[in-house]
């Protein structure tokens, strides 16, 4: 059994932490024991333990604007060195036959593992456009303390290998995978809908993500308001998810944008729910009309896997997963009419959105399975130790 220790970012329950969960859980039917490191407890730490997934509490140095910010970057050899101190501690004297940092944002395995001359395998989640110093540094920090990088889409290689093309090499795209969802739970869904006073006629439309800027929480809102004005009166718009702590302010931003639509008393903000498969089937569409472009897009194939069918902006990481007008509709980013008019096709047939779902439903299992993303990756780690 090869010792793999995975570096992550935090220890929540969204996009990338939902990937480690999932991978890290079926290593061990492939001769792998995943040690895990996070900065924290939380959500994740709690779902690794009960997975029997080896699980520690050290400093990874997060790469955060906090950290590179002038004052962050005068810390820095002081942070890497605490983590460095830090994963010692947690390894204890085990060997260690690769390291997998899961996210750009930690970097304090990278250089544990070139210290301790480890194979490093940086698992790229982001596709980061700005400020130049992160678009070029990141990539530049990939290329010379990774020995492969694994992209978790086209859309995430491409920038990757546009800004380094010498990753080329290096650079393997591996889709992330979701297993097999849990048994409808019909009496659970209905209690969303009673909890919220969705009559159950009416229809839902689900925005499933973090509360930030750039998850398209406020174009869904003005989206809305479009179909509002062109005469859906029984459709509620449902948002799930939660900012992170310190940006609590994004949250009231929304409920004031709420307020001022025409679609105040059929929007729902609900906080981030472990049990997220009740609210898929309490829904008839999901959407993910992301702003700036998605990495990848767990969402997307969360609500595949629960037969919904699915509305995305039309760029990034989800043009590998929708395939427009078959498992689901793409938008023009950024657009509230086009937008609208995507939800509208399917808020007026329930027959496309049946058609749509169960082949959304269809894609995920094929191509965007655990099954695969697991066996790929093993394969792969397998191949750097030998």
């Amino acid at each position: 059994m090869k010792n793999i220790l995975f570096v992550h970012q935090s220890a929540e329950m969204y996009g990338s932490d939902k990937v480690l969960l999932y991978l890290v859980s079926g290593m061990a039917a492939h001769g792998l024991n995943p040690i895990v490191l996070l900065p924290e407890e939380g959500p994740l730490l709690l779902e690794l333990q009960k997975c029997g997934i080896e699980t520690q509490i050290v400093p990874v140095t997060k790469l955060d604007r906090k950290t590179l910010s002038p004052k962050g970057l005068l810390r820095l050899p002081w942070s890497l060195y605490k983590s460095i101190v830090g994963i010692n501690r947690a390894v204890a004297g085990r060997k260690i036959d690769l390291v997998y940092s899961n996210t750009l944002a930690v970097l304090g395995a990278a250089i544990w593992a070139l210290l301790l001359r480890k194979p490093h395998v940086w698992h790229v989640h982001e596709i980061l456009l700005s400020p130049t110093v992160v678009r070029k540094g990141f990539p530049c920090m990939v290329r010379l303390l990774a020995d492969k990088a694994i992209c978790n889409s086209t859309m995430t290689s491409n920038w990757l290998l546009a800004e380094q093309p010498r990753l080329a090499k290096k650079t393997v795209v591996i889709w992330n995978g979701q297993g097999p969802r849990p048994e409808p739970n019909m009496p659970a869904a209905a209690q969303v809908r009673l909890q919220l006073g969705i009559a159950p006629d009416d229809l839902v439309v689900t925005l499933v993500g973090r509360i930030n800027r750039w998850k398209g929480q406020a174009l869904f809102i003005e989206a809305a308001d479009v179909l509002r004005q062109r005469g859906f009166k029984n459709v509620h718009f449902l948002i799930v998810g939660s900012a992170v702590v310190g940006q609590e302010n994004l949250v009231e931003d929304l409920r004031h944008k709420i307020a001022q639509s025409s679609v105040a008393a059929h929007v729902h903000i609900l906080a981030f729910t472990h049990d997220v498969w009740s609210v898929w089937d309490a829904s008839d569409i999901a959407v993910v009309p992301s702003t700036e472009p998605e990495p990848f897009g767990m969402v997307a194939i969360e609500a595949m896997a629960s037969g919904k069918p699915v509305v995305v902006a039309a760029h990034g990481g989800l043009l590998d997963i929708v395939e427009d007008g078959v498992s689901g509709l793409q938008f023009e980013a950024n657009n509230a009419g086009k937008f609208a008019d995507a939800m509208e096709k399917l808020l007026l047939s329930a027959d496309l959105r049946k058609q749509m779902g169960l082949a959304g439903k269809q894609r995920q299992e094929e191509l965007f399975s655990l099954h695969s993303q697991v066996e790929s990756t093993a394969k792969l780690l397998h191949a750097m130790t030998p």
